[in-house]
């Protein structure tokens, strides 16, 4: 006999706190498991509905010994409410049963003639067979209405479950946390001893105590298939050693495991849609890189060569101002060579985290040291400078602060005109020493500006000259000493670089 019986019981995300606050409530009133008993247990129902049938119609048969006389009426009803409370506790066949152990002290003790079945009157007979009617309707009309209230409440739990279940899935937490918390709720929902769950994108979940297959040859085992392939599996050991899981349980179990399968194939696509386009962004750096490399490379070197041959070729004839031009040149180019292998080094050392030896310095110093440097690089424009007196030191790597503000100037005095100013100037901002290097070049667009800082993205001009590392490398630094660098629009045109530095403490 199937017992449908409600009983209080806190949520399962209450008694494994494990599950954290994303665990699922499944309320406080829960279904017992629908799993098919043993004969053994079944034996025990059986007689727990006998228990139940007969004690409360013989809780009402002692009103018969009372000294005062009661009615006919009366002790029916005292039965109908006897019946109520058998059927609601052993279900219905404990209320169909208790209806007629009642009808027989029913007509003996209350009935005239009291002390006999006999029936003298033919309405008492009418009102006995009305009572056995009703009583038995009463009973399992009863017994259903709580089937059906504990069916609900179970669907209401295994709906609550699966959204949940699904929605962790997509939500971009831990696969193995949310299969863990799911077993743990598939133990409480069906009385486990033991879940299992096994997927081709995780490890093994296991949640429960280990149990021996031998004696425990009960474990049901719930593939997940999706498109017709099998992606994993639910294996379920109730926690008697004689059930099983019935019919209900198992197409229950075949929902969450085709729900489970979905969303592990919907993530292993993600997965690989990822690397598909990692991959991609791959191929598209190295195209960048390749491209620029072989520009930035190829023009010095072309110089280069030109003029070594010139040199070599003895039939020509140079004065020493133009050997010197053509020696100048080579000198300028081979430079030029030296800082595009530094600044790939650089931004590879940088990119590797490496940490800047930070020590207190002068920012203005540096500035004025990078100015004398740059010097012949900058002698087509004109300087202007803007430094508070009252800076404090920063802490900093002087030589990386250095090669910054050389990137910054280089980027500026390339694409500004001939003629035009470049502006610096330093003060301090709140807890930061805040350095500006304008232009009146031809601006970068609003839209473009976080892109210029991406290595191997080209010039402002957009025609893909230039390695595009200078402006990448300035920004590597700055973020090594806690800073951040942005890029403005100049008044009067042209573009602003600033950069911030922490003062420290």
């Amino acid at each position: 006999m199937r017992k449908d019986s409600v009983k209080t019981r806190e949520s399962w995300s209450a008694h494994h706190p494990k599950t954290g606050g994303n665990g699922l409530r499944l309320g406080k009133r829960r279904l017992r498991p629908m799993i098919q008993e043993p004969h053994s247990k079944r034996r025990r129902s059986l007689r727990r509905a006998v228990v139940l049938a007969v004690l409360p119609p013989g809780t009402v048969t002692l009103l018969a010994f009372f000294p005062a006389e009661i009615s006919t009426a009366s002790a029916a009803l005292a039965y109908v409410l006897a019946v109520v409370v058998a059927a609601a506790l052993g279900g219905r066949g404990a209320g169909l049963l208790a209806s007629v152990v009642s009808f027989l002290p029913l007509n003996y003790f209350f009935t005239d003639p009291k002390g006999t079945l006999a029936v003298d009157k033919s309405e008492d007979l009418v009102a006995l067979g009305v009572y056995l009617l009703v009583s038995s309707l009463v009973g399992t009309l009863l017994s259903t209405a709580i089937s059906h209230r504990a069916r609900a409440e179970r669907r209401e739990k295994e709906a609550l479950l699966l959204h949940h279940l699904g929605t962790r899935l997509l939500s971009g937490e831990r696969i193995e946390l949310v299969l863990e918390t799911f077993a743990r709720a598939l133990m409480d929902l069906f009385s486990l001893a033991r879940c299992e769950i096994r997927t081709e994108v995780t490890e093994k979940v296991t949640i429960g105590e280990e149990v021996d297959e031998k004696a425990r040859p009960n474990t049901d085992v719930v593939p997940m298939i999706t498109d017709g392939r099998q992606v994993g599996s639910i294996s379920l050991t109730p926690a008697d050693p004689g059930a099983i899981l019935g019919p209900e349980e198992r197409e229950v179990l075949q929902t969450f495991s085709g729900q489970m399968g979905l969303a592990l194939a919907r993530i292993a696509l993600a997965s690989e849609a990822q690397a598909a386009r990692l991959a991609a962004e791959s191929n598209k750096l190295r195209a960048a890189l390749f491209s620029s490399v072989t520009h930035d490379l190829r023009t010095p070197l072309a110089s280069i060569t030109a003029s070594v041959t010139s040199l070599l070729d003895p039939t020509v004839s140079f004065t020493p101002h133009d050997r010197r031009e053509l020696l100048e040149t080579i000198h300028h180019e081979t430079e030029r060579l030296n800082r595009l292998v530094t600044n790939f080094l650089e931004l590879s050392r940088l990119r590797a985290g490496s940490l800047a030896n930070k020590s207190p310095g002068a920012i203005d110093e540096i500035i004025e040291s990078v100015l004398a440097r740059m010097e012949a690089q900058l002698k087509l424009h004109a300087i202007r400078l803007k430094i508070r007196d009252d800076l404090p030191d920063v802490p900093m790597d002087m030589v990386q602060i250095d090669q910054l503000l050389t990137n910054v100037l280089e980027n500026a005095a390339k694409f500004s005109p001939s003629g035009s100013e470049i502006g610096i100037s330093a003060t301090r901002w709140q807890n930061v020493v805040r350095v500006r290097v304008t232009d009146q070049g031809s601006g970068v667009r609003p839209d473009q500006r976080e892109q210029v800082f991406e290595p191997f993205v080209g010039d402002r001009k957009g025609d893909g000259s230039g390695a595009g590392l200078g402006l990448s490398i300035a920004h590597a630094i700055v973020v090594s000493h806690g800073g951040r660098i942005w890029l403005e629009g100049a008044p009067g045109g042209g573009t602003a670089v600033t950069f911030d530095l922490p003062v420290g403490k």
